[in-house]
């Protein structure tokens, strides 16, 4: 029998994270889940653990790290993100709303990621929860600017990761699109559920092991960087 199946889900106090940690305990999956803050949705999602983190709080990570020593994930998905300023726009952002938004979607989950690395198995995953927003090539509207730009440089940011730090590694880089989803930040307008969308990112995570980074949306097509 195969051995079971292990993901740490960091930011899963709802939506997509909660509905990830919820797929992947229905297909089998042993999963650790992270909250900021108690989360009635993550306690009844199924994980086999939650603990609380804070990606913009690194000790809070390091912290993590340290008491998760000594076990392997075949996952580790950094899902934490914000939407940023409500006015959304370049003209109106303050230093202080600009530097809390890169910080959250960008500057965070690189370092998150590089400090659970070596929790991550031989042929293991790491995950970044990106956006199509955030593809350069792909932007022809003006939708969300502040927003696109920080997922454009999470998805810099991980290529650097995976150029440099999983070198050598037989671990994979996966960038997701979870399509227009309706959560807190979709909003009800949006195209399809959460439990569509967490069920498409599982089926392209576990068609998608092994090294290399690729940027893939919830059915598993590529999209441009």
């Amino acid at each position: 029998m195969a051995d079971q199946q292990t993901a740490l889900i960091i930011g899963a106090s709802r939506g997509l994270g909660a509905g990830l940690v919820r797929e992947l305990a229905g297909r089998g999956w042993s999963v650790i889940g992270t909250q900021r803050k108690p989360s009635a949705e993550l306690a009844e999602a199924g994980a086999a653990a939650i603990e609380t983190v804070d990606i913009d709080d690194h000790a809070s990570v390091t912290a993590l790290a340290g008491k998760l020593a000594g076990q392997a994930f075949d996952l580790v998905l950094v899902n934490a993100g914000v939407t940023g300023p409500g006015h959304a726009s370049a003209d109106k952002v303050t230093g202080q709303e600009l530097g809390a938004l890169m910080m959250t979607n960008a500057v965070a989950p690189i370092r998150t990621a590089r400090t659970l690395l070596p929790l991550v198995k031989d042929d293991g995953t790491v995950a970044f929860m990106s956006s199509g927003l955030g593809s350069v090539a792909g932007r022809t509207h003006d939708m969300a600017e502040l927003y696109s730009a920080s997922k454009a440089a999470l998805n810099s940011l991980t290529r650097g990761f995976a150029a440099k730090d999983v070198a050598g590694k037989n671990v994979g880089v996966v960038n997701l699109h979870p399509g227009w989803v309706k959560t807190d930040m979709g909003g009800e307008g949006a195209d399809i559920d959460v439990a569509t969308s967490v069920a498409g990112m599982v089926d392209v995570l576990e068609a998608n092991r092994g090294p290399g980074h690729k940027f893939l949306d919830y059915q598993g097509k590529t999209l441009p960087w």
